[in-house]
């Protein structure tokens, strides 16, 4: 059984206990249940200043300072509450002077049956060792706080190597938590063997009281390692005891690796270095060309880079490639294989526009590219070039035979290089703007002398012409500046004449000149003939530089080879054009055609000047002959001329007025035209027509044709036609009538009445006539046709044996019946037409099948076996007709082309439909013709061709067709050749229902 506390105690006599106790240098004291003082020793009368009594009648807490009572007391009833029956714990107190003191007390608790009892607490004044021990501990704290800030690792280690502290940035080091490292052997945990004899050594340095930083490799959790420099050093206790031993872990794995990384970047960047150095060797080479520092420049990197075959390429906006530097000569034949530049690595670096590294293509979206398997690459680079900070196109490296590593400085390198191309490109395209620019500032500079030598000579030429305002004279000094200005051997000035509308040659200078002003040969030409009248039509000036290849050219003058033609404008018309031609083909410049179109410009309104004075002088000649003409003709004129003023007051009165009204002009002019020739009872009516037009303007009976009655001077009035035409002359109104006198018309013009009335009577009756006749001719022929069908049908009966002797007899007949109904028809038909009592039926008709019915109608039962050809053109439709009526004409014109044609080829029937606006029948035959005397005749009614012969007709057939087809708003014409046939034509338009 486990002894109790009190049994534990040792057994010293009570009187050596208190001996003890008042003599020991400590504060012992005890207390009851509540912790209230039951004992106190001398010593603590001493340090705290209390009398004993004053602390037998005190309670514990009272000693202790307000912030710290709540902790103190907690402290002990936890002790109280676990049953624990010895704890330590310091804390402050507070003297009777008030004096604070730290203290170290350990209290035992006496338990009885579970219960407590009482209690005995010994208690050190620690004050000097608390505040040493917090300025250690500030100290500490401050060290381990940088230690922890500075993320080293911390181990502290007992002399045994076991673990006593680690903090966080040991544990993140190794991966362990501070509960599985405490208490642990350090290097059973973390060394290797290896490791582990580097520690031995170290632990003896400690032993000696020595420190000492290493390098040692040390194992994670995960079994991985990691290198550290540890730097140590032994540990001691307050006795100045060596305790144990502390460690700071810098992890320098990453400085390891980072050393090793530094050797392969200081290689890569020695590596780096010298290419620049290279680089920069070529390219200040000034003895080296633009394009052999290109090539050298581009063969070092291929090189550099272990890619063999490469280009420079410039993609252009037609999808072609221009290669402007090729590595690999051996792979040219296989670039010029044009791919889509998004099927090849160089055109999708241009595309995407990025610099483009692949170690190895095996595996990549490269891989299938078209391109990338004609190569066989394994290994790239590619980025887009770039000149005047636009896209131009790509350089590409490669290889077939291995993979590549690219680094950042090879990258780098590749893109420094790809930047000086560009810069190279650049460079190379301002030299060559420079060039061009410094070309052009000196062709400029040429153009500009020889544009001051032009303006020279423009200004005296327009010196020379500025007095000049005769047109004949201003086109000769024209021309003549031309030759001697600007070094032409030939010039000549055209001026159009409306009238004819043809250009005139006014003035020549060189092959044309004849001297003294004159022109050899002068020559029209119509607008739009030859290049002069093609450039007067269309205003656009032209220069031929080989007249031989121009259609349009004629020789006016021979041996020339080249000309030049500008028109001359005024308000945007053509009045003139100045023409000149040369010897020798392309001798005209678009600065001869400057010169021509300057001077032309200059002149344009001279020229006009002059031809508007020109024409104002001829229009006044033109006026006073016309005037004279005028006079002449109103003078002589059959009709008579009166022009009386706004007042009615006579102005003119020509000679044909005084032999019609029978009064000189002395006697009329100056009086009223009321009094004179106007009738009493129209005079009113003439003033008050007069006023109206005066006022309103209108006029019902002025500028028209109209009979009256008129007044000779004898007073006998007789008809006249007169016109009255208002005029206004220096803004006065006037009024010429034109009158004539139809006595003599207007009595023939009843004589013509009377006479077409008894026309028309006779028309009437010889209609009558003719229906008359027809019927009355129809009656007996009917007798004679059934009477000698009736013998016909006797003889067959009675004496059918002799029945053939009559036969053509009765043929004989019966075709002369037939002939004489036919005209008898003909003639009833004819009488119908012209009573205009023929009714025409518009309506669908199908013309084929209409003529198909009438070719097979007229070619049954015919000896010879002819018949009609037809023959059918464009697309066959219905048409709009009388079918009667085309009835009639298909069958007469088809008659007659068998009739006239006997023994000759079959006619011919064409119908076309090609026009959709008009329907064209054509019938042809190949026989006897038409004489072309009897042609014009041939419509009219009872009229034979004189070549007919025996060849019976009545003439009234073509007359009848003719009418029909008029009908129908069409028409028919005739081609004829004797001997060789006749042609009728048809035209009949698309009419509507």
């Amino acid at each position: 059984m486990k002894k109790s506390s009190e049994e534990n105690f040792p057994s010293f006599s009570i009187e050596r206990y208190r001996i003890m106790v008042e003599e020991a240098l400590d504060i012992i004291y005890e207390t009851d249940i509540q912790g209230n003082f039951k004992f106190v020793n001398g010593v603590a009368s001493e340090i705290l200043g209390y009398s004993r009594s004053e602390l037998l009648n005190m309670h514990y807490l009272q000693l202790i300072p307000d912030e710290n009572k709540q902790a103190v007391q907690q402290f002990y009833r936890n002790q109280v509450d676990s049953k624990e029956s010895n704890t330590y714990l310091e804390f402050p107190i507070i003297t009777k002077e008030g004096k604070k003191e730290w203290v170290g007390q350990r209290t035992r608790m006496f338990f009885n049956n579970g219960e407590l009892t009482g209690t005995m607490s010994i208690t050190r004044i620690k004050t000097e060792r608390y505040n040493y021990i917090k300025a250690l501990k500030q100290s500490e704290e401050k060290y381990r706080g940088i230690l922890e800030r500075l993320q080293f690792g911390l181990l502290e280690v007992d002399l045994d190597e076991r673990i006593q502290y680690v903090n966080d940035a040991m544990c993140q080091m190794t991966g362990f938590s501070k509960e599985e490292m405490l208490g642990n052997v350090a290097s059973d945990l973390l060394a290797s063997k290896e490791t582990k004899a580097v520690l031995d050594k170290h632990h003896q340095l400690r032993e000696k009281n020595q420190g000492s930083a290493y390098d040692a490799r040390i194992n994670r959790k995960n079994g991985e390692p990691f290198y550290a420099i540890i730097s140590g050093a032994p540990l001691y206790n307050l006795q100045g005891k060596r305790t144990g031993s502390v460690g700071v872990h810098v992890d320098v794995t990453q400085r390891r690796k980072d050393e090793l990384e530094l050797r392969r970047i200081q290689a890569e960047l020695d590596k780096y270095t010298y290419a620049l150095e290279e680089l920069n060797r070529i390219t200040s080479d000034f003895s080296l060309g633009p394009k052999e520092q290109l090539n050298q420049s581009f063969q070092f990197i291929s090189e550099y880079f272990g890619l063999p075959f490469g280009f420079i390429a410039e993609f252009k906006e037609d999808n072609s490639t221009t290669f402007i530097e090729v590595l690999s000569s051996e792979i040219l034949n296989q670039l010029n294989k044009t791919f889509p530049l998004e099927q090849t690595i160089s055109g999708s670096a241009f595309l995407q526009e990025k610099l483009i590294a692949i170690n190895d293509t095996s595996g990549t979206a490269y891989e299938k590219l078209p391109s990338v398997q004609m190569l066989g690459l394994k290994a790239c680079i590619a980025m887009p070039v770039y000149m005047d900070g636009v896209k131009f196109g790509s350089i590409f490296l490669g290889s077939s035979d291995q993979t590549k590593d690219f680094t950042q400085y090879d990258l780098e390198l590749f893109r420094l290089f790809t930047r000086y191309i560009s810069y190279v490109l650049t460079a190379q395209k301002n030299q060559d703007i420079l060039k061009n620019q410094t070309e052009s500032l000196v062709q400029t500079n040429e153009q500009l002398q020889e544009r001051q030598r032009f303006l020279s000579a423009i200004n005296r030429f327009v010196t020379k012409i500025l007095d000049e305002e005769d047109l004949f004279s201003l086109a000769w000094e024209i021309v003549e500046n031309v030759i001697s200005e600007f070094d032409f051997i030939d010039c000549v000035i055209y001026v159009v004449d409306e009238e004819k509308q043809c250009l005139v040659q006014l003035a020549a200078k060189g092959p044309k000149d004849k001297g003294n002003r004159k022109i050899k040969n002068p020559i029209e030409i119509p607008f739009g003939k030859g290049i002069v009248g093609a450039v007067a039509q269309n205003g656009k000036a032209e220069i031929i530089k080989d007249t031989t290849l121009d259609s349009r050219y004629f020789q006016d003058v021979g041996g020339f080879r080249s000309e030049i033609t500008v028109p001359i404008f005024f308000e945007n018309k053509v009045i003139g054009i100045i023409d000149s031609e040369h010897t020798d083909p392309n001798f005209f410049t678009q600065t001869h055609l400057e010169t021509l179109t300057i001077i032309a410009n200059l002149t344009a309104s001279k020229l006009k000047n002059a031809q508007l004075r020109l024409q104002k002088e001829k229009s006044e000649r033109e006026l006073k002959d016309r005037e004279a003409l005028l006079r002449t003709v109103i003078q002589n004129a059959l009709d008579a001329v009166v022009t009386v003023n706004k007042e009615g007051l006579v102005t003119g009165w020509n000679p044909q007025a005084e032999s019609i009204f029978g009064w000189k002009a002395k006697e009329v002019m100056g009086r009223l035209m009321t009094e004179n020739i106007i009738p009493i009872n129209y005079r009113e009516a003439h003033t008050n027509g007069m006023k109206n037009y005066l006022k309103t303007g209108h006029g019902p009976v002025l500028n028209q044709r109209f009979e009256i009655t008129a007044m000779h001077k004898s007073g006998r009035e007789f008809p006249i036609e007169i016109a009255i035409i208002p005029l206004k002359v220096s803004r006065e109104e006037t009024f010429t009538a034109f009158i004539r006198d139809i006595t003599l018309q207007k009595s023939a013009r009843e004589d013509l009445e009377k006479n077409l009335q008894k026309e028309r009577d006779l028309s009437e009756l010889k209609s009558r006539f003719v229906s008359m006749t027809s019927h009355e001719f129809r009656t007996p022929l009917t007798t004679i046709k059934q009477n000698v069908d009736l013998i016909e049908f006797t003889i067959e009966k009675k004496s059918p044996e002799i029945r053939p002797e009559f036969d053509k007899y009765f043929e004989r007949i019966t075709s002369e019946i037939g002939r004489v109904s036919s005209l008898m028809n003909d003639m009833l038909l004819l009488g119908k037409i012209e009573a205009g009592k023929v009714n025409v039926t518009i309506r669908s008709v199908n013309l084929l099948t209409l003529a198909k019915d009438i070719i097979s109608k007229l070619s049954v039962g015919r000896e010879d076996q002819r018949t009609i050809q037809l023959e059918i053109k464009g697309l066959e439709r219905e048409i709009y007709a009388d079918l009667s009526l085309m009835d009639h004409i298909l069958t007469n014109l088809l008659t007659n082309s068998l009739k006239y044609s006997e023994g000759k080829p079959n006619p011919v029937l064409t119908l076309n439909f090609e026009n959709l606006s008009e329907l064209k029948i054509s019938v042809r035959d190949f026989g006897i013709g038409i004489p072309e005397k009897d042609q014009k005749s041939l419509f009219s009614s009872f009229y034979r061709a004189t070549n007919v012969k025996n060849i019976q007709g009545s003439g009234l057939g073509l007359s009848i067709v003719k009418e029909f087809v008029t009908m129908h708003q069409g028409t028919i014409e005739l081609e004829s050749e004797v001997n060789k046939g006749s042609e009728f034509i048809i035209k009949i338009p698309t009419l509507k229902p």
